[in-house]
């Protein structure tokens, strides 16, 4: 933070936005003028939900519906169906294609917004995207440009931690934009 003079105290902070510049508001405290800088309005107007169909990501879906309700947002619903890699000697049915795993993935998710009645006004795009999770929502929401993402996180602790890994740990740390996680056991989001 950067210290500035100013007329009203001589220790003011002055605090920088990347995006918006603070609005001033002056106010009373004690015997001294304030300057107390106020964060220009949020403007979130996509938000990425990554969908992997499990409990945790549908309730990360009813906190994107509620936040794309409050901010006049639009979102984009997300699954990535991870690629069946299979070595050259094993033979694979033709279910385990992954375009015919992208095709089901893509139904399942137009079954999810008709039956919980999502709107579709505010559901922008649904897509289905193959490769590693992570990479493909963090290029996702670096292509869409999006404000904000929200991604279930499903709690794993100790061993399975480890060997799995966390696909939302790490899109905290690669993603383009803020990123709020839902864990599976939170409160539930308040509509205003």
């Amino acid at each position: 933070m950067k210290t500035k003079k100013s007329r009203f105290n001589s220790r003011t902070t002055s605090v920088r936005f990347p995006r918006n510049r603070p609005a001033r508001r002056r106010t009373k405290s004690g015997a001294h003028d304030v300057i107390e800088l106020v964060p220009a309005l949020l403007k979130i107007k996509e938000i990425l939900v990554p969908i992997d169909f499990s409990e945790p990501s549908l309730k990360a879906l009813q906190y994107a519906v509620a936040f794309a309700e409050q901010f006049g947002a639009h979102l984009t619903l997300l699954h990535v169906v991870e690629p069946v890699v299979v070595p050259d000697f094993a033979y694979v049915p033709l279910a385990m294609d992954n375009d015919r795993i992208a095709a089901g993935a893509k139904g399942k998710l137009e079954q999810l917004c008709k039956k919980d009645a999502l709107d579709q006004r505010i559901i922008q795009k649904k897509l289905v995207r193959t490769g590693t999770p992570y990479r493909e929502i963090t290029d996702t929401a670096r292509r869409l440009k999006a404000d904000l993402i929200i991604i279930a996180t499903h709690g794993y602790t100790g061993l399975a931690h480890v060997f799995l890994g966390s696909t939302a740990e790490r899109v905290v740390r690669h993603a383009p934009c803020p990123v709020l996680t839902v864990r599976e056991k939170d409160h539930q989001f308040v509509r205003g």
